[in-house]
């Protein structure tokens, strides 16, 4: 399934029902400024792994220039978002467990706000029903 929320393209490379819930792997390609807003996972940890390009990533308090081989673990409870500051960045993300990859499948069926979808709150919303939390800043931008 490959979804195209908020300029960027979300494919989802091996979903949980592959792995009995144990791993998802998604791969992301996007143009320069694009966003993923911070937020908080409830229940998986991450690594976000810089294939080529650039990315700013916030992890917390802290702020990462991650160029192409860069991989960062952003575990649950972190909040953390990244920006793409190269023409084009590729990332790869792997979720452990499984299971937030379907909230793509939302996206895929109702858009995301900044592309002509819903808004912010059915954002929030939804988000919420996979254990994640948007970022207060995040929500008002």
């Amino acid at each position: 399934m490959t979804t195209r929320p908020a300029g960027g393209e979300w494919t989802v490379l091996v979903a949980g029902e592959q792995t009995g819930g144990r791993v998802a792997v998604i791969l992301t390609r996007a143009g320069r400024g694009a966003v993923c807003p911070r937020h908080i996972h409830s229940r998986e940890d991450e690594l976000l792994c810089v294939i080529a390009g650039r990315a700013t990533v916030e992890r917390d308090d802290e702020c990462h220039d991650a160029a192409g081989g860069t991989c960062l673990f952003l575990p649950r409870g972190s909040e953390h978002g990244f920006r793409v500051a190269s023409d084009e960045a590729r990332l790869l993300v792997v979720l452990a467990p499984a299971g937030l990859e379907r909230s793509l499948g939302d996206l895929a069926r109702h858009g995301a706000p900044g592309d002509g979808g819903p808004s912010v709150e059915w954002l929030v919303t939804t988000a919420a029903r996979y254990g994640v939390t948007i970022s207060a800043a995040a929500a008002d931008a």
